[in-house]
This record gives structure tokens, sequence and C-alpha cells, in this order.
């Protein structure tokens, strides 16, 4: 066989004559929780799911960015999805930010963080926040002076 006489070219001869093993996979579940929290862990953001459907609580708030225009004056409760932040000395030397933020719709909003509220309510990273404040507008622009705000948590992440 080795040189090529043989006219048998495949010739295979088990040493113990057994029945191979069949084995089978339990069924995989993949849940749309556990894609976002992969891409979330690759990209830095989520692809399949917004950071809103990720929340743990089902609120999602009565106001968007497009109501800012005809709420002004008023105190409202809105959801955002932090973007970035300003921070910015006042003239006593203390801290404030700006924010800016993302509504559910995608629309962008702004908020002041004034030292006040800024040292009981400060901002803890990226993620979806939940605003009380007063609607303001300035130079034909709302924004939101804000009064309290909380990070809200995510739905916890299924793989660990």
């Amino acid at each position: 066989m080795m040189l090529g006489k043989s006219k048998k070219k495949n010739v295979s001869q088990s040493l113990f004559n057994e029945k191979p093993k069949a084995f089978q996979l339990p069924p995989l579940v993949q849940t749309n929780i556990e894609n976002a929290y992969d891409e979330m862990e690759l990209l830095g953001f989520s692809v399949s799911m917004s950071m809103f459907d990720m929340l743990q609580t089902k609120y999602r708030g009565k106001f968007r960015a497009h109501d800012l225009k005809n709420n002004i004056g008023k105190i409202i409760r809105i959801l955002g999805n932090l973007v970035t932040t300003k921070n910015v000395r006042t003239v006593k030397k203390e801290w404030m930010h700006f924010g800016c933020f993302l509504d559910i719709d995608g629309e962008f909003f702004d908020t002041v963080n004034f030292p006040d509220s800024l040292r009981k309510y400060p901002f803890r990273g990226s993620g979806i926040y939940l605003i009380l404040g007063k609607v303001v507008e300035e130079f034909g622009f709302p924004s939101i002076e804000v009064h309290k705000m909380a990070k809200l948590p995510l739905t916890k992440d299924p793989r660990y």
C-alpha cells in the first residue's frame, strides 16, 4: 500500500469494534438582552436594542424634547440618555454642568445643573437619567434647569 502497488486506496481498520457515541447539544437559547450586552462589550454601545429598552422600569416619561417649547416655565419629568457634559466654574468658583441628552425619540435636549442641584444629584456616568426640572428658554432655545436627577438601572446582564 505504501509503494502504491495496491489498488485499494481507503483501507482503515479500527483497533476496537465499538460503535461511536452520538452526542446531542442542548438547545442554545440567546436573548435580545444578551445580544445587547455583547454589543456593548464589543462596540461600546448596543445596536440591537436601545438603552431605553434595556431599562428595568417600564416608565418612559410623559414629555419628549419636542414638548419643551410648549412647556416653558413648567416643572416636568423627562428621561434622557446622556450624550455629554460640559463642566464650567461659576463666578464663585463652584462647579456647574451643562448636559446634553437624547430622548426616547432620538431628539436632543439640554440641561443646566447649577451647583446646588449638582452637589445633591451628580452625574454618574453614561446611561439613562430621570430628570425633574423647570423648562426655561434662552435665546429662543428651551432647556431644563435640573432640580433632581437620578441614573436609572438597566436590566441585569443574564450572562453572569
